[in-house]
């Protein structure tokens, strides 16, 4: 277990996973004509910003981790609809450590890549940023159909 000689490495400091299925009804429904699959935009209204919050939030206190100390957050956001959110819950609870915390996605280039996304969004992150030694990166990975959250946080190691 050492880090690669010729491209960047990961080491996993802790994982994190809430599910809120058993408070919220599901937001993902198969339509019976079409047999395609929806989210209800109201289900996501009145749970997801609370829920994104609490999950993040109970990550943090759970291993004793700020979201100010990250340089990036990687979320996957299945649209644009959930940019302002994401942005102002990254605000709130950086509010009072020493900065900010930027957010990067790949949503515009690739599109929602559903499952893959988180792998395919730090891949592309770390071919086009410089990443240091002891950098952290948070990956975010929602999944509104049955709200379940996943926090995942990195370090760099060289």
């Amino acid at each position: 277990d050492k880090p690669s000689s010729n491209r960047i490495s990961f080491q996993v400091n802790w994982t994190h996973s809430k599910s809120f299925a058993n408070e919220a009804p599901l937001c993902m429904k198969l339509e019976n004509r079409t047999l395609l699959l929806s989210q209800d935009v109201n289900i996501l209204n009145d749970y997801m910003n609370r829920y994104t919050r609490e999950s993040v939030i109970s990550a943090m206190e759970a291993n004793d981790d700020q979201v100010g100390s990250y340089r990036i957050v990687l979320p996957h956001l299945s649209s644009y609809f959930f940019r302002r959110m994401m942005l102002k819950i990254m605000r709130e609870l950086c509010s009072g450590s020493e900065g900010t915390v930027d957010y990067w996605t790949n949503l515009q280039t690739t599109g929602n890549t559903g499952a893959a996304s988180i792998y395919l969004m730090l891949n592309e992150y770390i071919e086009s940023h410089e990443l240091r030694g002891g950098d952290k990166v948070l990956l975010f990975i929602p999944e509104s159909g049955q709200f379940n959250f996943v926090i995942i946080s990195l370090t760099v190691v060289r």
